[in-house]
């Protein structure tokens, strides 16, 4: 089964923070930051799946202008360097904005968008979403009705990271949920300091 998985990376980073970042930690850890290996974190996520095989990672994030001071400054470097990094991998990427007050532009549409595109022109059979962004129910329903035209049935997952105590545990409306747990996210560790490169 040919497997897309979209990553929708701002809240990929900010679930994991939340999930397991010590509260109020001064102390920098692999949660406060966006961490994650997106080929590592992908493939793992497609292996756990019987019959499905990788067929392309799409990444989406925004990124902050730097000319909004300091921090600003500092996220777009990481952002950049790491984006640099995954084409280089072969994954695909969009590249949207984040306002001076951290507000990504662009960014949800993309990604509801290309999956219905994807559908559209049958390149997959199935596809894992990494958010628990529930803007992307009314493409996903969308999806789903293509692949019901096209006389095909289309496997739409979301996963997402959460503990045993979060309060939301629900994923985008449509798709099968499941949760990305710390032992798994751990394993996909990705160890470099994109603010350096």
């Amino acid at each position: 089964m040919r497997t897309i998985v979209f990553i929708d990376g701002q809240n990929l980073y900010h679930l994991a923070k939340q999930a397991w970042a010590p509260r109020g930690a001064r102390v920098r850890n692999r949660y406060s930051w966006p961490s994650y290996d997106v080929v590592r974190l992908a493939g793992m996520l497609v292996e756990m799946r019987p019959g499905h095989v990788l067929e392309q990672i799409r990444f989406y994030t925004g990124v902050p202008t730097p000319a909004h001071g300091d921090t600003q400054r500092r996220w777009h470097e990481f952002w950049t360097n790491k984006i640099r990094t995954l084409r280089s991998q072969g994954v695909y990427v969009y590249r949207g904005t984040v306002n001076r007050w951290g507000q990504e532009k662009g960014v949800d549409v993309s990604l509801a968008v290309d999956l219905v595109q994807v559908t559209h022109e049958r390149r997959c059979d199935a596809a894992i979403i990494v958010s628990q962004d529930s803007d992307f129910g009314p493409a996903v329903r969308l999806s789903k009705d293509i692949a019901t035209a096209q006389g095909r049935s289309l496997v739409l997952e979301s996963t997402f990271p959460a503990h045993s105590e979060s309060k939301r545990q629900r994923g985008v409306p449509g798709t099968k949920w499941s949760s990305i747990d710390k032992a798994l996210y751990d394993e996909c560790h990705d160890p470099t300091d994109y603010r350096t490169n």
